[in-house]
This record gives structure tokens, C-alpha cells and sequence, in this order.
């Protein structure tokens, strides 16, 4: 039985698709390539901007259009807060939000047996156990969902519920299972990571952390992204662990104090500055990324100016940008759209060009420099600080394997106009 996913938006939707599939796989399921039609379709949906909600459609229409007769069913965060609007589109044969997310597997299950649905007892959030990664070689894992944030143009918590912690045994036993089955990074994800809760309530991010270290030998661990408060020495000096990736991503959106009071961000400007420049000086070389939202109702032409000001002072290595869209049921709704789309477009571009130039200089910092890197599908390799590239051409690539580490220098940087370029790797000696 052939079965395609399609899935956007972040990394908490590919563990969750890598998870729906595992369920698939062991009844038989197999993954149908792109030019092969598939009897079952699942979309995994974002609903960051407006703009990924166009996406999601298009997505979904085509499938439907491409794939005559197969059953398609639409999930995540877009299906969350707008079932209705999906279920009106003629072919889509199901839409299940992400509190049922973990329940859709089984549902094509019944389905495909011709039986009635029944949804097995205790599926959570957290309902996708012994998850291995699929098509790509570093493994995303879960340890927390949903945001008690009340950000003024956030859907997210609309779309994924207040916050809920994964049990902390169970991420403890995935990790060693991970490691025990060869893979090589482990990135933890979450919507907001440091506001991860043991049982009795009590903080416990850094607690699980710690315990988490303390079992690789062979993994190492990334965090996909962590919020600004939580970057403080506590962590920072667990960061300096061997197996512990030295990459942070920590979410600006603005470098002006007025538009992150209207964002209703917990932070301001100074705060922002002093936690990045504790972590440059206690990690050097680490490679730091961030969010910008640009063209937020209130931003003025001076406040976009701090920002970029504020991120070429903190020296980030990659921008994530995106122009502001209202988003309904925010509390920013009702201060409408005044940017033009155009000036926000500008405003994109300018950062991007921005991320390329900020990219180039951290990367010409790594030259001469040996990092440990893992092969990726594709023959690329990332090293532990998020660096990208190759072997040269003539390096007979098939005598490694996929997920392998290596140690490698960088010896050489190809800038590309408007994104990361990428290195040319040697082996280290």
C-alpha cells in the first residue's frame, strides 16, 4: 500500500509525520515516490502566515488533482484552526487537528482494512514512540508541545494548545533508542523548548538536558530553537558538553523595544543583547540564527533600522524573515495591515541579503577550522555548528555511509546571492 506525506511548517510536524508513518510501515505501508500515485495522502499543515496557508491549499489541491481517486486526509496546525474550510474542499476525505494527529494513522488503518474505526486508549500528543527518521538522517525528537506565550500576532497557540511536557523517562528511553539504533544527532523540538515541565509542575529543561547528556556515547544532540529567557549560563554551560551541537537559534523578531512591547515579546532590546553576548563569549564560535518579523502594523521605517542594526551588532550567522500577516483571532487583528506589501517585500529582501552577508563572515571565520560533520542523504555533510557542504568531487563518496560522522576542515566557501553558500570540505588530519 503506497502512502505520500507532504509536510510544512516546522520541525515538531516532521517528527509527527516521521511518527504517523512508523505507525504505516509496520502494517506494510510503503512510501510512494513522486511520480508514483499513492492510495492514501496526508498534508501536515502550518499555519505560521498567510502565506502558509496558501501553500497548504495549493498543496492539498494538487494532491488531489495529481493523485484521482486517492484518499487524501489533512492534519497540523491549519487543520486545527480551520477544520471547516478544509473539510469544504471537494477530495479531501479527512481533516484531523493536532490533538487528533496521533490517532490518524490509525484511522487509514481501519480504512484501509475495511474495518470501523477504533482509536487504540492513551494517545497523546506525545503518541509516537521508537520514532526513527525517514528520509533524512538526523532524527527530530519531541519532548514538548503547545505555548502559555500570549505574543500579539501568534496563532500558534491556537493551533497547538497551552503548553504540555512529554514524560521525562520516555524522552530519556527515545534518545537511548535513537543511539542504540545509529543515529547520529538527536535535535529536540518543541514549540517552546525551556518552558519544559517535570511532573509536579516544576521547571525542568536543563534537569532533562543534563540527564540527557549523560547518556550519549555515540548522538549528539541540537536544539531546534530556544526563547531569549532561556539563554542563560545554566544552559550555556551545559552547551559546552562534546556531544551538545554548538548552534543556538534564538527568536528576535524585532531589535526595537516599542515593537516587541507591542508584540507583547517577555524581552527587550538590552535584555536580547546581554544573554547573545554572554553565549559568544562562553562558546566561541558558536553559530547563532533567529526569526525577524518585519512590517508588524507599528514598525516604522526607524525601528526596522534597529533591528538590522541590532543583528549586525550580535554577529548572527542566519536570518529566518518574515513579512508580519495579520492572523485571525490575535490580538494584533485589530490593528489591521497598514504596510504596504511592497515595503514589507522590501524589508524582506533587505534582511535576506542581510543573512547571506552575516553568513559569509561567520563562514569565513571557520576557514582552516575542523569541525565533526555527518553525511546527509544527499552527499552534503553539516557539521556541528550548522555548516554546509561537500567533499571534493573527486572523493569516491560511496565508500561512506549515510549518517556517518567525519571530521572535516573547511577549506574553501562558495557564497550564493540571497542564501547560505556552502564549503568545500577536506578531511581532517
Amino acid at each position: 500500500m503506497k502512502i505520500k506525506f507532504h509536510t510544512l511548517g516546522c520541525r515538531l510536524n516532521f517528527f509527527e509525520t516521521d511518527g504517523m508513518y512508523s505507525v504505516l510501515k509496520d502494517k506494510g505501508f510503503t512510501l510512494a515516490t513522486a511520480d508514483e500515485n499513492a492510495e492514501y495522502i496526508v498534508v501536515n499543515t502550518c499555519t505560521v502566515t498567510n502565506k502558509a496557508d496558501v501553500k497548504n491549499r495549493n498543496i492539498i489541491r494538487n494532491a488531489i488533482r495529481t493523485n484521482p481517486g486517492a484518499k487524501v486526509y489533512v492534519t497540523g496546525c491549519y487543520a486545527e484552526t480551520d477544520k471547516e474550510v478544509l473539510q469544504n474542499i471537494p477530495g479531501v476525505f479527512g481533516v484531523f487537528g493536532n490533538t487528533e494527529k496521533s490517532s490518524l494513522p490509525y484511522q487509514i488503518l481501519a480504512d484501509w482494512e475495511g474495518k470501523s474505526y477504533s482509536q487504540p486508549p492513551n494517545l497523546d500528543r506525545f503518541s509516537y514512540s521508537d520514532v526513527l527518521p525517514e528520509g533524512h538522517t538526523r532524527a527530530y525528537l519531541k519532548i514538548q508541545d503547545g505555548c502559555n506565550r500570549k505574543c500579539s500576532y501568534c496563532k500558534i497557540p491556537a493551533a497547538r494548545g497551552l503548553g504540555v511536557s512529554r514524560n521525562y523517562g520516555d524522552i530519556i528511553d527515545q534518545v537511548k533508542y535513537l543511539q542504540d539504533n545509529g543515529v547520529g544527532e538527536i535535535q529536540l523540538t518543541g514549540v517552546n523548548l525551556g518552558w519544559y515541565r517535570l511532573e509536579n509542575g516544576e521547571k525542568g529543561f536543563l534537569n532533562l538536558v543534563e540527564d540527557i547528556l549523560k547518556v550519549l556515547e555515540y548522538s549528539r544532540i541540537r536544539l531546534s530553537s530556544i526563547e531569549p529567557p532561556d539563554v542563560g549560563s545554566g544552559l550555556l554551560d551545559l552547551m559546552q558538553h562534546p556531544r551538545f551541537c554548538k548552534f543556538l537559534h534564538v527568536p528576535i523578531q524585532s531589535g526595537s523595544r516599542k515593537i516587541l512591547k507591542d508584540m507583547r515579546r517577555t524581552y527587550h532590546p538590552d535584555a536580547f543583547r546581554t544573554r547573545i553576548e554572554l553565549a559568544k563569549s562562553k562558546l566561541p564560535n558558536l553559530f547563532l540564527g533567529t526569526d525577524v518579523i518585519v512590517g508588524f502594523p507599528s514598525e516604522t521605517e526607524v525601528e526596522f533600522r534597529e533591528t538590522k542594526r541590532l543583528l549586525v551588532e550580535l554577529g548572527f550567522a542566519k536570518l529566518h524573515v518574515f513579512p508580519y500577516s495579520v492572523r485571525k483571532g490575535t490580538s494584533a487583528e485589530s490593528l489591521g495591515d497598514p504596510i504596504p506589501g511592497d515595503e514589507k517585500k522590501r524589508r524582506v529582501l533587505d534582511l535576506m541579503a542581510l543573512s547571506s552577508q552575516l553568513h559569509e563572515v561567520y563562514a569565513k571565520s571557520a576557514i582552516g577550522k575542523t569541525f565533526e560533520a555527518i553525511l546527509e542523504n544527499d552527499g552534503r555533510l553539516v557539521t556541528d555548528h550548522y555548516l554546509k557542504g561537500r567533499l571534493p568531487e573527486t572523493f569516491p563518496i560511496d565508500t561512506l555511509q549515510k549518517g556517518q560522522f567525519v571530521d572535516v576542515r573547511c577549506e574553501e566557501y562558495f557564497p550564493a546571492k540571497d542564501k547560505e553558500g556552502e564549503f568545500l570540505f577536506t578531511f581532517a588530519r
